[in-house]
């Protein structure tokens, strides 16, 4: 089993298997009126949706070309863009998206920086990101959620919500206290080690030490320029904002019964449904977001609408991107897309095709 997990045609096929399963259940008592809604949907409009599904990449493409440019002046946004894309397919297709990190290091890497470079501001991007989600996310929590009066949604938001901002907290101390947070991580591995759920401790402990080198350099490149934090901090919070609110515009193009007033409540509900998402170790989290998608939209526009929203929404901001992103990876490493291969063997260095 661990064999075929790590397999990439595996994980697309079990992708779409579960996004198949999701929408069985979605759509058994209203496939008819989604199917309406879907089949008249002018080609324009499709357009349009996917082209708002496109925009948080623009602006993560953006945050990379900022951070990119704290250790090579030169870098450009097109490269920027690329390890966005990059790193969005990775993440799509590997449980609790464990490979995005290291795909978007190799896309550093082929862009002229040294995996060590490459391994800190993927780092510095992932730690700025928590603060924006989990600051966007106590907003909307304290202001919206208790408008919905659903015990659940609220209970599940409170829950993602704490295990965001404990990742928060630690990232925090490695920023601010990085000999304490080295003591205690490395006590951590010792004693994971003594109870045998780790083997190798000392290879886990030469790459985590690698690891807290490669965070804090790249956290005093930042340091140094304490603009560059703000502004990518803040578009951090577009791009949540922009994705979060993806559902509101898919239902206005599609002529659906909502209002501006039902704007921020479908916002809350997007950043609820990321957050949720926390607990899903699946690749791309499919199948329980879509299922979760239609439970809480049908709260505000009804099951047949929230199911109509879902697919279109699924597909602007999960499969075009993984899509665009597998099909620049492909590029970038220049392998073969039909033949059998595992995650490992993308993520893996390959000197030869360097």
């Amino acid at each position: 089993m661990k064999k075929l997990l790590g397999n990439v045609w595996f994980n697309i096929l079990f992708i779409v298997s579960l996004t198949a399963v999701a929408l069985i259940f979605a759509l058994y008592d209203s496939y008819e009126s989604v199917w309406n809604t879907i089949k008249h949907l002018d080609p324009y409009k499709l357009v349009l949706i996917l082209g708002l599904g496109l925009l948080p990449y623009l602006c993560w493409g953006l945050i990379l070309t900022i951070l990119g440019r704290t250790i090579n002046p030169k870098f450009k946004y097109k490269h920027g863009m690329i390890n966005a894309y990059v790193g969005g397919f990775m993440s799509g297709i590997t449980p609790s998206s464990t490979g995005g990190q290291f795909a978007q290091v190799y896309a550093f890497k082929k862009h002229g920086m040294k995996a060590s470079q490459g391994a800190g501001l993927v780092s510095m991007d992932f730690y700025i990101y928590q603060i924006a989600f989990v600051v966007t996310a106590v907003v909307m929590y304290i202001t919206y959620l208790s408008t919905y009066e659903h015990v659940a949604i609220s209970l599940m938001f409170g829950i993602g919500l704490f295990f965001n901002s404990f990742v928060v907290i630690v990232l925090w101390i490695m920023v601010e206290f990085p000999k304490l947070y080295h003591r205690i991580s490395f006590w951590a591995i010792h004693m994971l080690h003594k109870m045998k759920f780790i083997k190798n401790k000392e290879k886990i402990l030469e790459d985590w030490n690698k690891t807290l080198e490669n965070f804090n350099e790249a956290i005093e490149n930042v340091k140094e320029n304490k603009s560059i934090f703000w502004k990518v901090l803040g578009i951090n919070i577009l791009k949540n904002c922009l994705y979060f609110s993806t559902p509101f515009f898919i239902a206005w193009v599609l002529g659906l019964p909502i209002v501006f007033d039902d704007f921020f409540p479908m916002l809350a509900l997007g950043c609820f449904i990321s957050t949720s998402n926390t607990f899903v170790p699946l690749p791309g989290a499919s199948g329980a977001t879509e299922g979760l998608f239609v439970l809480v939209y049908s709260t505000i526009i009804g099951k047949g609408a929230a199911a109509s929203t879902m697919i279109l929404w699924r597909l602007a901001n999960f499969y075009v991107p993984v899509l665009i992103g597998g099909t620049l990876f492909i590029r970038l490493r220049n392998i073969n897309p039909f033949k059998s291969m595992k995650t490992s063997d993308l993520l893996e260095d390959n000197d030869k095709q360097s």
